[in-house]
């Protein structure tokens, strides 16, 4: 079978060619036969009929590169100066040429990982759970009225006597005495009275905010009681009420 005929345009650039030249001649990247790899680079290079500044100018910096290299080969050695520790052009071009190759072997690996990743089906994404949100009408007014009236009527403690006492409370528990109180009833609580099982103003405002997220998740809802309809109640919503 004919051997393909690679052209300067199947290469990415002069350190591709280079590459190239360096294993089909099965050559030890560190020990490079420069006057012969520097003729087949050539012949490469003459192959261009367009001059292109941005692609073809790097072939012809490289060409140019080569031949001073070999010219340096046929040439008789100077004797070299013992402080003379400068990178000879030899040496660059086999350092460029060692780690142009690393990169180009990365890359295949990583091209390669990647045409795997495409013959792979994407998973459906996964619905994230939700909670059913509130959509009747809070009457904030109303709930804030109460607040105040069980607010202003807890005493305050007297300013002589200073007693620290460590109170915590979390919106979660009120929440779970809030709902205990609405189910014991079976029927419409009052706000007031909700409010009023509170002993300190601290458990008042953590209560008042566990019965706004208790109306924000939909557990339960206001409604109007009393005689003249004017008392804020609270119901608590069983699943399956509407």
């Amino acid at each position: 079978m004919e051997e393909y005929q690679y052209k300067v345009s199947d290469f990415k650039g002069p350190l591709d060619l280079l590459l190239y030249l360096i294993e089909k001649n099965k050559v030890d990247i560190y020990n490079i036969p420069i006057v012969e790899i520097t003729d087949q680079f050539n012949e490469y290079v003459n192959q261009i009929d367009v001059f292109d500044v941005n692609y073809g100018s790097k072939f012809f910096v490289m060409a140019a590169t080569l031949l001073q290299i070999k010219s340096r080969h046929l040439l008789p050695k100077p004797a070299k100066a013992e402080a003379e520790e400068e990178e000879t052009p030899e040496e660059a071009l086999i350092r460029q040429l060692v780690e142009y190759k690393r990169m180009k072997g990365v890359s295949q690996v990583v091209g390669s990982l990647w045409e795997q990743r495409s013959l792979m089906l994407d998973r459906q994404r996964t619905p994230m759970a939700c909670e059913t949100k509130f959509t009747g009408v809070i009457d904030r007014q109303a709930l804030y009225e109460a607040f105040q009236v069980v607010y202003q009527s807890l005493k305050e403690q007297k300013p002589a006597e200073i007693r620290l006492r460590h109170e915590v409370y979390s919106v979660d528990e009120c929440m779970q005495r809030v709902t205990y109180i609405l189910r014991r009833s079976q029927r419409p609580t009052a706000v007031l009275d909700v409010f009023r099982s509170c002993r300190s103003k601290v458990e008042l405002v953590v209560t008042f905010l566990a019965v706004l997220e208790l109306l924000k998740l939909g557990r339960c809802h206001t409604v109007s009681e009393g005689e003249d309809g004017n008392t804020v109640a609270l119901r608590y919503m069983y699943k399956g009420n509407a």
